[in-house]
């Protein structure tokens, strides 16, 4: 018999995202996808110009988040 079959049991890690969180993790990761798609095949921009203008709305948004979240931990 080793070790490992005394082991005591870990207790559950928790959730990394609240329900809250990952829902909005999915819009946002939705709503990229979609302006992806709509400026690089409805507006006709070429691909990599399309896949810049993803990647700098996220950082905007990314950056307005993070001001939200200074704003709101300040008491």
């Amino acid at each position: 018999m080793s070790d490992l079959d005394h082991a005591p049991e870990r207790p559950a890690l928790p959730e990394a995202f609240s329900p809250l969180a990952k829902l909005g993790l999915s819009v946002v990761a939705g709503a990229a996808v979609t302006w992806f798609f709509v400026s690089w095949l409805v507006l006709g921009s070429p691909l990599t110009d399309a896949i810049g203008e993803t990647a700098g709305s996220l950082a905007v948004l990314l950056l307005v988040i993070s001001i939200i979240g200074m704003a709101r931990s300040d008491d």
